[in-house]
C-alpha cells in the first residue's frame, strides 16, 4: 500500500531529478578521468628524439581511453538515475524495468546534448578566432604587406618564386635594379604568372603558348639563355604539380582520419547508450532489493 501511495504522489513517467543528477555525474566523472588520462599521456611523451613513447601509440591509447571513459561514465550515471528513481507500483514488473531503463536512456540523451552544447560553444569560439584572423590577413593583403613579406600560400606561389629566383651574384644586376624601380609591374607579373600556374595545376598541363611566354619572362628577368630558362619553367611546373599532389594526399589523409574518428565516436555513443540503459535497470533492481550501496553502511567519523 505504501508503494501505491508513492506512485500516486509521483504520477510522472519521468523524474527529471535523477536524470539530471545522473547526467551531471557522468559529465563530472568523464572530465575527471579524461584529465587524468591526458596527464598520463603527456607524461609518456617527450620532445627529445629517442625518448618517450611513439606519438601514434599515445594517440591510439588516448583514443581508446576516451571511449572507455565515455562508456563507464554513462554507465555510472545511468545506474545512479535508476537507483534514485522512485518505485512505481510493482517495480519488479517488466513495466518497472522498462521505466528504469528509460531513465538511463534519458541520462545518455541529456549527457550527449550537454556535450554537443559544449562543443558548439568551443566551435563558435574557434570560428570567431578564424574569422578575425582571416580579416587580419585580408587587411594585410589589401595594404600590400602580404605580397612583400608574406609566406607563399600555395603550390603556385612557391613555383612562381622558384621560377623567378635570380641567379647567385645577381643581387646588384640590371634585372634586380629594374625590378626595384618598378614594383607595381613586378606584382602584376607575379599575379599573372600565378594564374598561369593555377590553370596548369587545375588542367594538369601547361599549354605551349604559356610555356613560351613564361620562358620569355624568365629569360628577361634572370638573364638566362632561352634553353636554361625553359628548363627552369619546366622544373617549376613539375614542382608545383608535386606540391599539389602532396597537398591532396594530406587532405585525403585528414579525411580518412576524420572518417575513422567519426565511426569510433558513433560506436562509442551507441555502446554508451546500451551501458546507460542496462546500468539504470540494474540500479532499479538493486533499489527494489534494498541493497546497501558501497560504503553506505560504514562510518568514517
Amino acid at each position: 500500500m505504501a508503494i501505491t501511495d508513492t506512485a500516486a504522489a509521483k504520477p510522472s513517467y519521468l523524474e527529471w531529478g535523477p536524470i539530471l543528477a545522473g547526467a551531471i555525474a557522468a559529465a563530472a566523472l568523464s572530465f575527471l578521468l579524461l584529465t587524468f588520462g591526458g596527464a598520463v599521456g603527456l607524461s609518456l611523451t617527450s620532445p627529445w628524439p629517442g625518448t618517450g613513447a611513439k606519438l601514434w601509440v599515445v594517440a591510439l591509447a588516448l583514443a581508446w581511453w576516451m571511449v572507455l571513459v565515455q562508456i563507464g561514465s554513462f554507465a555510472a550515471g545511468g545506474y545512479l538515475a535508476g537507483r534514485m528513481r522512485s518505485r512505481w507500483m510493482d517495480s519488479r514488473s517488466s513495466e518497472g524495468a522498462f521505466r528504469d531503463s528509460t531513465h538511463g536512456f534519458m541520462v545518455w540523451a541529456v549527457g550527449v546534448l550537454m556535450g554537443a552544447a559544449v562543443l558548439a560553444i568551443v566551435g563558435l569560439g574557434a570560428a570567431k578566432t578564424g574569422v578575425e584572423s582571416a580579416s587580419t590577413v585580408a587587411a594585410g593583403a589589401a595594404s600590400g604587406n602580404m605580397s612583400k613579406s608574406g609566406l607563399a600560400m600555395g603550390p603556385a606561389d612557391y613555383a612562381v618564386d622558384l621560377m623567378l629566383r635570380p641567379q647567385p651574384g645577381q643581387a646588384s644586376g640590371t634585372a634586380n635594379d629594374a625590378r626595384a624601380t618598378n614594383t607595381s609591374n613586378d606584382e602584376a607579373l607575379r599575379a599573372e604568372t600565378g594564374r598561369i600556374f593555377a590553370g596548369a595545376i587545375k588542367n594538369q598541363a601547361l599549354t605551349s603558348r604559356d610555356r613560351a611566354y613564361l620562358t620569355q619572362i624568365v629569360a628577361s628577368r634572370t638573364g638566362l639563355p632561352e634553353a636554361e630558362a625553359q628548363k627552369r619553367v619546366d622544373a617549376a611546373v613539375m614542382e608545383a604539380r608535386d606540391l599539389e599532389v602532396k597537398a591532396r594526399e594530406q587532405a585525403d589523409k585528414a579525411r580518412k582520419t576524420a572518417l575513422i574518428t567519426a565511426f569510433i565516436a558513433a560506436m562509442s555513443l551507441l555502446i554508451s547508450l546500451v551501458a546507460a540503459t542496462a546500468s539504470a535497470a540494474a540500479g532499479g533492481r538493486h533499489r527494489d532489493e534494498d541493497r546497501i550501496p558501497m560504503f553506505a553502511g560504514h562510518r568514517f567519523w
